[in-house]
């Protein structure tokens, strides 16, 4: 089937790309600018991680019809389709507020390209969800699978939520697909959720801080979060948190399904473009992609793809890690320049903090200043 791939002399390497965000716009010297720092990180990563699939992790391209849209996927893809390389991918929150907003016009779309392994229309839900299955090296059984979930865009009024989620109907797909592919092989067989919303659960990787404790390493919530503060906890994940995860304000109970089903060992999302920590939450690894693109807000340099290492004889353990285009290519870039170019992750999130210590204060520390001057003046 086209979405059953091998391992290859017992080993398979993923590549996350997150948020690419990529437009038809072409002709200005900015457009060419961030096209070519794109093609290049892409092109680079190929080359030097050697992956035998890579996944768009979603908000992956716009265009207002679709021509456009069939020709910048075109150029995003360009560099797996030259290198024969697979390429899967889910839809971000963003993907089909274009004006080609029809996912299966979409998936049409992308079914065109060169290595796209999205299976036929009978084989995907009406969610926009399917699978993909990962072979021995003999192809004797399955002994990995991929989910590739659609996590929708903004979620219904009574909800309350900012962002949307993965539904019950959706759940219900997803557990009986797992328990088809256990009666199969005779056994579970180890997953892997890739979607672009990241669940609740990631909070679980956090703690919670007073305002003035978070200042030197931390970040403001967003949307239902909004008003409180974080930090990661450093003893369940690793890596980088630039912002405050924007996961959906609602618990669909997708995360209690995993741990229901027993097939899953770690999810990644995209989403979050500064974000690319990974923790542990009840035997499940959560991680972060950082986007890959540079025409969505980011860290200086410091987009990247993310990979991750199975092996044939140890499907439950997967080794990941994000590479950086400061590691694959270095400073020299088109699209970023000046005080930007210089600025590493904690250094930007520090400005945006500096910020919120200035709106925090501001309407204490300014009077106080006044009254002081007020004095000063009144005794001369």
């Amino acid at each position: 089937m086209k979405n059953t791939l091998k391992f290859n002399n017992k080993k398979f390497r993923i590549m996350l790309v997150g948020d690419p965000h990529e437009k038809p716009s072409d002709t200005t010297d900015r457009d060419k600018a961030i096209i070519s720092d794109y093609l290049a990180l892409q092109y680079a990563a190929v080359k030097e991680l050697k992956p035998d699939l890579v996944i768009l992790m979603g908000d992956n391209a716009s265009g207002k019809n679709t021509e456009e849209l069939k020709k910048v996927l075109l150029r995003i893809t360009k560099p797996y389709a030259e290198n024969n390389i697979p390429f899967a991918f889910v839809l971000g929150n963003h993907d089909l507020e274009c004006e080609v907003n029809e996912m299966e016009v979409q998936y049409d779309i992308y079914r065109q390209l060169p290595g796209c392994i999205l299976p036929e229309k009978d084989e995907v839900n009406s969610y926009g969800d399917y699978k993909v299955t990962l072979r021995a090296s003999d192809d004797s059984k399955d002994v990995f699978n991929f989910w590739l979930m659609y996590s929708g865009s903004g979620a219904l009024p009574e909800y309350y939520s900012y962002y949307d989620f993965v539904k019950p109907e959706q759940i219900r797909w997803y557990e009986e697909q797992a328990a088809l592919l256990k009666e199969k092989n005779g056994t579970t067989v180890p997953s892997i959720v890739i979607q672009h919303i990241p669940v609740p659960e990631e909070f679980k990787l956090l703690k919670e801080r007073s305002f003035l404790s978070m200042i030197a390493d931390g970040v403001t919530g967003q949307n239902e979060q909004k008003g409180k503060f974080y930090t990661l906890d450093k003893s369940k994940a690793t890596g980088y948190m630039g912002e405050a995860p924007c996961t959906s304000g609602y618990n669909s109970g997708q995360f209690a399904s995993w741990k229901k089903t027993g097939d899953v060992v770690a999810a990644f999302f995209g989403h979050d473009h500064m974000n690319d920590f990974v923790g542990e939450v009840d035997g499940i690894i959560l991680g972060q992609c950082k986007t890959s693109g540079f025409r969505p807000y980011g860290d200086g340099l410091m987009q990247g793809v993310r990979i991750i290492d199975i092996q044939e004889n140890e499907p439950e353990s997967i080794y990941t890690k994000m590479i950086y285009y400061r590691e694959l290519i270095g400073d020299d870039c088109l699209s970023i320049s000046g005080t930007e170019k210089i600025l590493r992750d904690r250094t930007s999130v520090k400005l945006d903090v500096a910020k919120e210590v200035l709106k925090y204060t501001a309407p204490i520390v300014v009077p106080a200043l006044l009254i002081g001057i007020v004095k000063k003046l009144k005794k001369k």
